[in-house]
């Protein structure tokens, strides 16, 4: 597999090919009609590696990415975002334990609530609820549906746009033309009356394929009160191929309720809710998130000619989040609130979006350019409840909030032999206006209308030491628009907006070597960060407060050991992979004292993954993997409250194909039953999850 071609490595095959051709013409001229033979033969597979130059119609030279095939490990049944990005360096995921929604960040870039600094995408589709005002993930793809996953640091910013932390890709099982009808069913059973249902149903006709895709999970959690949820994903694609032209249309549909049983505090007291003490004791008994999320999406690939490729992509989403709070006074850390009503809020987003790429080689160089429009319009409404439970109230504030965003981007791969240098440039017009229509807390209301031209340069390089590895570099800048928060508060009336408030500016700077061979994998490699205009409040004043510098080094590995020995592989495909991120991040500059040089919010200084993937051909799978995280803080202030001590976790999943169309599954999360958290908010630390356990069927046909 030669994921790195050269152009001076195209030359070495060209004589075989052409002997190759001139064979087959005249064995064809000495026969009416040949018998056509497919060879197949086994061959272990890598779980993690990287893609190639260009990928559809992007280009990747010079940028530092991780794909993980999730078919390469035993099935997820859940989605365990430990589990699935344990071959991706860097990423800290601040876990949830009824995994109600992904919660991710990147080399201490910012809040992994709701992955705010992170941008999720699903076959290249944002799924934020306001990618530029409201960058809140409360939906994340299913990942028992999902075949890849690619992480990519730095340049991200150029093909996709906001957020200092990196993409992160999930991909959908591939519809192929002429695929035979096949499909699943199945059922999960697991602790906390954890059930999970997995079905699919793939199919093609004539000159389309399509696919249809349902996944459920519920539980009680683990809390007695509260502490459950439902969650339902639905996804229908359907591709039509006509010639060079694939036409693309989808589905997806998610509907979740999930409790919030609050967190634990540190202290004792007779108000607290003391961590270690009680578990299964819930904080808030009557706090409740529901998100609903429709989205209808179309485009098109085409191969214009044999140089020129042509991508669309069109998208409509609705979106709405609803969450009711009972109200406290003071701080609510691991606190029992004593409020006698509720706050409901109810936030609704309707976009309609579009993005063009086009894309060229010329030559030994490839052109790259697109353009995308971002619309959403996002209703907001606020009220009181009279009593803690209450589902609606009376209405306190009610805001009407837009986005309007129009990118141009473009890059271009220059190949001089064997070193690529791609320079790239996206600039970003973004428009966001707030209407406050009504505000009975204080009868101040406020209107804003805001206009940025956000300006980004990137350079990669790339040197081929041979068709399998190189050396890679990459400077990029990215940022961290201004969101709604930021310009009309929407929980403290009483804080002011500095008038001359500007969008986070980040820029990286990588230098790495990796490699991608039959045997190994290796990426290895040095970063700097640079975080100017970071927000903050100063006071009752939202502004920038100041800069911060993150540095490191990332290194990740993946071993196929039985590619070393012939007796091994009698036995089956053994992978063995280790990643490790070393990580120095501090404020060098804050206009908040008590954050002077202080480490920023979950930056540990290590984050490590290793495990061992077992597979025998396709009848069985097992996976041992572990993480270990080292000492840091949920908050930028470093206070002890926000303290997350290092832990240590180890999973320990299977599945095997008890026959031609059975698959049995289990697994075991926390095996060792460690006691850790790695969440901390305003409400207290979020238990990590001890030993649990799942089992489950699957019927393939």
């Amino acid at each position: 597999r030669n994921l790195y071609a050269t152009p001076n490595s195209k030359g070495k095959h060209l004589k075989p090919l052409i002997l190759a051709t001139l064979t087959l013409a005249a064995t064809a001229q000495a026969a009416e009609q040949l018998e056509i033979i497919e060879v197949t033969s086994a061959k272990q597979e890598s779980i993690s590696g990287f893609w190639e130059e260009n990928k559809e119609a992007q280009i990747f030279s010079g940028k530092k990415n991780t794909v993980t095939s999730l078919k390469e490990i035993p099935q997820l049944q859940t989605n365990n975002y430990r589990q699935a990005t344990s071959q991706t360096p860097g990423l800290l995921i601040s876990e949830v334990p009824n995994e109600s929604l992904a919660a991710i960040t990147f080399r201490g870039l910012g809040d992994p609530h709701e992955s705010y600094n992170v941008l999720l995408l699903q076959d290249g589709i944002p799924v934020a609820s306001d990618m530029y005002g409201y960058p809140a993930h409360y939906f994340s793809p299913a990942l028992p549906m999902m075949d890849k996953v690619q992480f990519t640091r730095g340049g991200a910013s150029l093909l996709y746009g906001p957020q200092p932390g990196g993409v992160l890709n999930y991909q959908s099982n591939p519809l192929i033309k002429n695929q035979t009808t096949s499909g699943k069913v199945g059922l999960t059973y697991g602790s906390y009356n954890l059930i999970t249902t997995n079905n699919a149903l793939y199919g093609s006709k004539g000159d389309s394929a399509y696919g249809v895709e349902y996944y459920r999970r519920q539980g009680d959690g683990p809390q007695r009160k509260n502490s459950d949820f439902h969650a339902d994903y639905l996804q229908a694609r359907q591709h039509f191929f006509k010639g060079d032209t694939t036409y693309k249309v989808a589905f997806n549909g998610y509907n979740s309720d999930h409790g919030n049983p609050g967190g634990f505090a540190k202290s004792k007291g007779a108000d607290l809710n003391t961590f270690g003490d009680d578990q299964g004791k819930a904080t808030r008994e009557h706090d409740r998130l529901k998100v609903s999320r429709a989205q209808l999406s179309g485009g098109l690939e085409k191969n214009l000619d044999d140089k020129s490729k042509l991508q669309v992509n069109l998208w409509a989403t609705a979106y709405r989040r609803y969450s009711q709070s009972q109200n406290t006074t003071g701080s609510n850390f691991g606190r029992f609130p004593t409020g006698t009503t509720n706050s409901i809020v109810t936030q609704q987003y309707y976009g309609y979006n579009g993005e063009i790429r086009y894309l060229r080689n010329y030559g030994e160089h490839t052109f790259t350019a697109g353009y995308l429009n971002y619309n959403l319009l996002s209703p907001y409404v606020a009220e009181t409840g009279s009593a803690v439970d209450s589902n609606h109230g009376d209405v306190t504030r009610r805001l009407d909030r837009t986005t309007h965003t129009n990118s141009f981007f473009a890059e271009n791969r220059f190949a001089f032999g064997n070193l690529m240098v791609t320079p790239g440039v996206r600039v970003e017009n973004i428009r966001q206006t707030i209407d406050e229509r009504k505000n009975t807390i204080n009868n101040v209301a406020r209107e804003e209308d805001n206009t940025v031209n956000v300006p980004l340069l990137g350079l990669g390089l790339a040197y081929h030491l041979n068709d399998e590895s190189q050396l890679y570099a990459n400077v990029s800048e990215a940022y961290k628009p201004v969101t709604y928060q930021e310009s009309v508060p929407l929980i403290n009336n009483s804080i002011s907006i500095s008038e001359d408030i500007d969008p986070s500016k980040i820029i990286s700077y990588e230098l790495g070597y990796r490699t991608q061979t039959p045997a190994y994998v290796l990426d290895a490699s040095a970063f700097f960060i640079r975080y100017e205009n970071k927000f903050g409040q100063v006071g009752n004043n939202f502004q920038n407060t100041g800069a911060g510098e993150n540095k490191g080094l990332d290194f990740a590995s993946e071993l196929m050991l039985s590619h070393f020995s012939d007796s091994l592989k009698s036995y089956g495909d053994f992978n063995l992979y280790a990643n490790i991120e070393l990580l120095d991040a501090r404020f060098t500059r804050s206009e908040v004292a008590s954050v002077k040089n202080k480490t920023p919010q979950y930056a540990p200084k290590t984050i490590t993954r290793t495990g061992l993937i077992y597979k025998k051909e396709d009848r069985f799978k097992a996976a041992l993997m572990g993480v270990m995280v080292g000492r840091h803080y949920g908050n930028d202030n470093n206070s002890d409250d926000f303290e997350i001590p290092s832990y240590m976790v180890w999973d320990l999943t299977a599945d095997w194909s008890v026959t031609k169309n059975w698959i049995a599954s289990a697994g075991i999360n926390n095996l060792l039953d460690k006691d850790y958290f790695s969440r901390v908010r305003a409400d207290g630390i979020a238990w990590g999850l001890g030993r649990n356990f799942y089992v489950g069927g699957t019927y393939k046909f």
